[in-house]
């Protein structure tokens, strides 16, 4: 069984793994939209911020029903080189990156929030950092195949390990960046409306929940590497 997507294709008609890849993609291409949504608002272009939104929430349903076939299809079986339950668990990490994303954006454009102008540069770097960090999570799911052909061990393993340390490195700078952003937005408070406040806030934990979602992710992996 040197060749385990090419057997499950034989025993069952297709790899659960390439459809956890694609899931993957899925939910990596929800939190990209951020990448357009956030620079909508800074333009106060409220018509692509809806837009980014509509397309959004497009992709996260898709998700959904990927999501929803995979559970329905995964085999409940011995035959699985890891535990249903484990795979399960990514399935559910994975999703909640699309989850979160359309959370953040459709607190943005429900509320109309925006970012004072001297904070833009900041969030948007926090934006790009998050989305990096579930762009990092995705390239360790796009090497299952190879992380199951040789056992989860051996020079494939040690790649993996070190893109789960690099994934860790992402998520800690997003973290950083938050505080930043944090203390310069407490410094405003006084100037904002404190709805408006809170609701900022909010989305700045919803950004940093992103980036720790795709750790997770990550995380679930080397759990299976050290099993």
């Amino acid at each position: 069984m040197a060749n385990v997507p090419g057997y499950f294709s034989t025993v069952f008609g297709r790899s659960p793994f390439r459809d956890l890849q694609n899931h993957a993609g899925l939910c990596i291409l929800a939190a990209e939209k951020l990448l357009v949504l956030f620079p909508a608002t800074f333009a106060d272009d409220w018509t692509a911020v809806e837009a980014t939104y509509d397309h959004l929430t497009r992709i996260e349903n898709e998700a959904d029903e990927l999501k929803r076939k995979i559970r329905t299809s995964l085999p409940n079986g011995f035959f699985l080189p890891v535990a249903r339950a484990d795979l399960l668990d990514l399935l559910g990490r994975q999703d909640e990156l699309a989850n979160s994303s359309r959370d953040v954006a459709g607190m943005v454009l429900g509320r109309k929030l925006k970012f004072p102008n001297s904070l833009e540069s900041r969030v948007l770097a926090l934006v790009t950092g998050s989305v990096d960090t579930c762009r990092k999570s995705r390239q360790i799911i796009d090497r299952l195949d190879e992380l199951i052909d040789t056992a989860f061990k051996g020079p494939q393993a040690r790649i993996v390990v070190s893109m789960i340390e690099e994934v860790e490195a992402l998520e800690q700078l997003t973290d950083q960046l938050v505080v930043e952003i944090r203390a310069e937005l407490f410094k405003m408070e006084d100037n904002l409306p404190p709805i408006q406040a809170m609701f900022l806030y909010k989305a700045l934990d919803l950004l940093a929940g992103l980036a720790d979602g795709a750790e997770q992710v990550a995380h679930r992996v080397q759990l299976m590497l050290a099993r």
